[in-house]
């Protein structure tokens, strides 16, 4: 065998190494990060307690540890939305509470939530006539049988209607930005 041919044949073969490993490691990646998304979205709450400081503070190579320290509570916060306490208010910063709140909480001047008795499709058709009459424009709306997404906005705000089926109650979340 000639120099050239040997030289050839490995620079084809270090080619075709390069070009499987630029196929499959997108692919491998989408799966890792998949199945991460995938177990860290079934249990929040769990997440952020099982979870030691001492491992969030080991991850701080790029964020501030002030802001990996205040990850858990931000976390359970998180949980708390779908579990107001309290007894529910008949208007949250001009926005009206159905009728059917059984539970109610103000969690920052940004968020309330609160527990109700019927369906989403209730929470919905409430929630556009309500907002539309008090002068919020509608931007996306998705809906099924287990939960909803609404996005308004007016004057420079926005404000996302979330409802979600908790144990056979609905829980309706709203968060301005």
């Amino acid at each position: 065998m000639s120099r050239l041919f040997k030289t050839s044949l490995i620079v084809m073969i270090v080619i075709f190494l390069l070009a499987c490993s630029l196929v499959t490691n997108p692919i491998n990646d989408v799966k890792n990060t998949a199945g991460t998304a995938q177990a860290f979205a079934s249990d929040v709450s769990s997440f952020a307690s099982a979870m030691p400081i001492e491992t969030l503070q080991s991850l701080a190579t790029t964020i501030p540890i002030g802001t990996i320290e205040a990850l858990p509570s931000e976390i359970a916060q998180f949980g708390d939305y779908f579990n107001p306490q309290g007894t529910p208010v008949s208007e949250w910063n001009g926005i009206p509470i159905m009728p059917q709140a059984t539970a109610g909480q103000e969690f920052d001047a940004s968020n309330y939530s609160f527990r109700h008795t019927g369906a989403v499709k209730d929470a919905v058709d409430f929630y556009n006539n309500a907002l539309t009459a008090a002068g919020w424009s509608p931007i996306a709306t998705t809906s099924d049988e287990q939960g909803a997404l609404l996005i308004y906005s007016m004057d420079g705000k926005y404000l996302t209607v979330t409802v979600a089926d908790m144990d056979g109650d609905f829980v309706v979340w709203f968060m301005i930005a």
